[in-house]
C-alpha cells in the first residue's frame, strides 16, 4: 500500500492478519471486523490518555505509526480470538504491554511510538515567567 496515510479499515485488517484470523483468498468475517472496529475508539483513547500518541483522525493514520498501532490493536483484541496463553503474553507485550513485569504503556510498539513522538512540538503555548 502506498501513500502517507492509512485508514482504520486498513488497521482492522492488519490486526486480524496479525491474529491469524484471515485466510488467504477468503473474505473477512464481518463479525470479526466489526468487533475490532468497535474497539478502535477505546484503544485510541487509551493510548492518548497514556500519552503515547494521539490519533486525531482514524481515517488518516500516519504510515509511520501504522505497524505499531496494528500491534497494539492486535494485543488488545487477542482474547476474543482464542489465542493461547503464551501467544497472549507475546501479543500484549509486543503492543501496549501490561503482563509479565512490563507495565502498561511500555510494550514494544508503545515504546516505538513514544520514540517517534519524542522532541516534536506539542503546539501548546509556552509559559513565560517574568522576573
Amino acid at each position: 500500500m502506498t501513500g502517507a496515510y492509512r485508514t482504520s479499515t486498513d488497521l482492522v485488517t492488519e490486526a486480524l492478519a496479525n491474529l491469524g484470523v484471515l485466510d488467504a483468498g477468503q473474505p473477512i468475517d464481518p463479525e470479526d471486523f466489526n468487533y475490532v472496529s468497535e474497539k478502535l475508539d477505546s484503544i485510541f483513547r487509551k493510548i492518548a490518555a497514556l500519552e503515547i500518541v494521539y490519533v486525531a483522525d482514524p481515517n488518516n493514520i500516519p504510515g509511520a505509526w501504522f505497524s505499531d498501532l496494528a500491534d497494539i490493536v492486535t494485543g488488545e483484541c487477542a482474547t476474543k480470538f482464542g489465542v493461547t496463553a503464551d501467544d497472549y503474553v507475546r501479543l500484549i507485550n509486543k503492543g501496549l504491554g501490561g503482563v509479565n513485569g512490563i507495565d502498561v504503556g511500555y510494550g514494544a510498539a508503545a515504546k516505538s511510538l513514544r520514540a517517534m513522538m519524542r522532541g516534536r512540538p506539542t503546539g501548546q503555548p509556552a509559559v513565560t515567567e517574568y522576573f
